[in-house]
């Protein structure tokens, strides 16, 4: 799915544009045999990042693709560039032993193999993808015992949100203020749909099989969603928030029916996803 590009989108909703682009990878691969235990690996996702260093392994890590920024110290890592089309000459400075990658990554799978680098790539587009991210991962760097560590205390997590009759709520992606001309959501399956599931909420868009659909306002009003869950990088802005709750009311939504989420804390398939369930539960019954 080509997703358009906005003036206004930042990090969060480009690194989601950059997961649906390379989804669709059908199973994970890796090239070459590789050392047993990698020394010095590339991460090309800012997902991936946080699953290595979930992990434990953060210091075998010599590079990161644009927009990792969490943990602060995957944001201090060398940059290879964007996800999309990371810079070559970059990774080939840092001397890799292993490229992790998420989705297809196809281009970067055919320069690691012509490079006699070890690649692996897996697909990052349900909850269920994260755990065997995290799993397949572990296994390539000799860290299962953190990787089985890591999956249990996240279903820990989950176990202990609150179970509630599920809420209509309408996802919300490509919002600016002022112009819903780039609105979007998810359907069902991807990562998002899951995490809102867990959360208690109840996707209003379920019956939809494109995994992040654009979709008209007309639509929206039919289907008659209890909550907005607006997805936003607001930082702080408090204007931009005032100003993307007032835009809603235009069509019929109440200011209580709108819930303004950071995107960075839930758009990210990865370690934190108890933790992004854990946000949207508490925005659906605050």
């Amino acid at each position: 799915m080509r997703i358009p590009q906005r003036a206004r989108v930042r990090g969060g909703l480009i690194a989601l544009a950059a997961a649906v682009l390379l989804s669709g990878c059908g199973g994970k691969r890796a090239h070459g045999p590789g050392p047993a235990e990698p020394r010095r690996v590339v991460c090309a996702s800012p997902a991936v990042a946080e699953i290595v260093f979930a992990l434990g392994c953060g210091d075998r890590v010599v590079g990161v693709s644009e927009f990792t920024d969490w943990p602060p110290a995957a944001a201090a890592k060398s940059s290879i560039g964007g996800a999309l089309s990371p810079s070559r000459e970059r990774i080939l400075a840092l001397e890799p032993d292993l490229i992790l990658a998420q989705g297809k990554a196809e281009a970067l799978a055919e320069f690691a193999r012509g490079r006699g680098i070890a690649f692996r790539a897996l697909p990052l587009d349900t909850l269920e993808d994260v755990r065997n991210a995290m799993a397949g991962i572990a296994a390539v760097l000799g860290a299962e015992k953190e990787g089985k560590a890591l999956w249990t205390e996240m279903e820990r997590e989950f176990a202990a949100l609150e179970r509630r009759e599920p809420v209509s709520v309408f996802i919300a992606l490509g919002h600016a203020p002022g112009d819903f001309s780039g609105l979007m959501t998810t359907g069902a399956g991807t990562f998002l749909d899951d995490i809102v599931a867990r959360a208690g909420g109840s996707n209003a868009f379920f019956d939809l099989q494109a995994a992040w659909p654009k979709v008209s306002l007309e639509a929206l009003v039919r289907r008659h969603p209890a909550l907005v869950l607006d997805i936003q990088s607001v930082a702080g802005d408090e204007a931009r928030r005032i100003a993307l709750v007032a835009d809603w009311g235009r069509f019929g939504f109440a200011p209580d029916q709108i819930r303004v989420l950071e995107e960075e804390s839930v758009l990210r398939p990865g370690p934190r996803a108890a933790r992004a369930a854990q946000i949207v539960s508490q925005a659906i019954w605050r």
